[in-house]
């Protein structure tokens, strides 16, 4: 069978029949409707009031903590969470190389200095050995991400935090509801953020929360971004409450819109769990046959909750072709794929290997600015450059995830015509 990237007809004719990664309902847009007739038109939350309290209320409950804050944006929650643990420029907290920039630029703002730390070859969450090699003492707290949807290895985390007196801030974005030993995440370090916006399960187009049992964070992240009304009811401290009626100088309120839908798929959480777990094990089951690529391994102590994000692991050594060329004869197939996942290393981003950054007039964005080279981190480097990224399924009809199996066949079943076309195209 002649591969489509030879001319051959592709497996999947019209690569749009991939479904929507939000996959929003008419129940869905009836909420926004219901909400603006409700409200008579007015579309803001000041305080705690109506929908926005009862969300934040429930979704405290759902994490096993006290308060919830909305915000505007999974990166606004970030900022209120480092803002919240009274991180000062200069402070360090130690991330993953591998994670999206919003982890750690609110960080830039604050003055405070991320230190990049390597990851555990298997999963790709952060390494907590990797991490004692980076405490110094200028560090101040380590935050987490669970990528994609696999819960980092929390108690080594926490050991080492309490051991050094630091804290731990969650990013749990990818993993909403996913468990470790039994515990959800967002509840196991001293604060979690994450995103309700973007092809995120609970999505309401822009929006973010944090979550945690601290009164000290909650307060400051009243003040950071919920001047007035909203931090009048929220901060009693003596040291903070003179406070409310200015706050800090942001504004993080999340649109009303948002919280509608938002709140109307956190109803159902469970189910779209259910739905993109369903699809992703059968996208793991046609892939059990393959020879160059390995699935995402799920330890038998997690769940992956929301799961944000599949990527299969290749060989090149076993194909004889590298992942570029491999990635464009399944995208030629029809599928939607992406060589070296999601997004870039941090390490191998300006922000990262220039000390020159532009982000003030004289001098980089903080003072002890790490600067990082290819070959810092060598698992992280190995693990992202042999991984294989696939859309975010959640409401395809079962023949695509079969067809996705039937095109990696395909392409394998071929692999050698695939090597001689390579070899063409690199001699000419």
């Amino acid at each position: 069978m002649t591969l489509a990237i030879l001319g051959g007809e592709p497996t999947i004719g019209n690569p749009g029949v991939i479904g929507n990664p939000v996959a929003f309902t008419a129940q869905d847009r009836d909420a926004v409707i219901q909400f603006m007739y409700s409200k008579s038109g007015r579309l803001s939350f000041y305080g705690r009031e109506g929908l926005l309290g009862r969300y934040e209320d429930e979704l405290a409950a759902y994490h096993g903590v006290r308060y919830a804050v909305l915000t505007n944006s999974g990166t606004s929650a970030l900022y209120s969470a480092y803002f919240g643990l009274g991180l000062e420029p200069g402070d360090e907290v130690i991330a993953s190389t591998y994670t999206f920039l919003a982890t750690v630029t609110p960080l830039v703002s604050l003055g405070v200095v991320p230190v990049l730390a390597d990851v555990d070859p298997e999963t790709g969450n952060l390494d907590p050995d990797d991490v004692r090699k980076r405490i110094t003492d200028a560090t101040r707290a380590i935050v987490v991400t669970h990528q994609w949807g696999h819960p980092a290895e929390m108690d080594e985390i926490m050991q080492i935090a309490q051991d050094h007196r630091l804290r731990v801030v969650e990013d749990s974005s990818l993993a909403i509801g996913a468990t470790y030993r039994g515990r959800r995440v967002g509840s196991l370090g001293h604060v979690a953020a994450f995103s309700l916006g973007s092809s995120k399960l609970l999505s309401g187009g822009q929006g973010g929360a944090l979550v945690t049992d601290d009164d000290e964070i909650m307060e400051r992240a009243n003040l950071v971004g919920h001047f007035a009304r909203r931090s009048e009811a929220q901060v009693r401290s003596e040291r903070y409450l003179p406070f409310v009626e200015t706050g800090y100088g942001h504004n993080f309120r999340m649109h009303a819109l948002g919280v509608a839908i938002s709140y109307r798929r956190f109803r159902r959480i469970e189910d779209l769990m259910d739905r993109r777990a369903r699809r992703y094990n059968a996208l793991t089951r046609q892939l059990e046959s393959s020879r160059l690529l390995r699935p995402p391994v799920t330890r038998p102590y997690t769940t992956r909750g929301s799961w944000l994000g599949y990527t299969a692991g290749f060989d090149a050594e076993a194909a004889g072709v590298d992942i570029d060329t491999y990635a464009k004869a399944l995208q030629a197939e029809g599928l939607l794929v992406l060589p070296r996942g999601y997004h870039p290393l941090l390490h191998r981003t300006a922000l990262f290997t220039r000390y020159e950054d532009g982000y003030r007039r004289q001098g980089p964005f903080a003072p002890g600015k790490r600067v990082y080279a290819e070959g810092d981190f060598p698992a992280a480097e190995a693990h992202v450059d042999a991984q294989l990224a696939f859309p975010h399924f959640l409401d395809e009809d079962d023949w695509i995830i079969d067809a996705y199996g039937e095109a990696i066949r395909k392409v394998e079943n071929e692999i050698d015509a695939l090597i001689a076309w390579r070899k063409q195209q690199t001699a000419e």
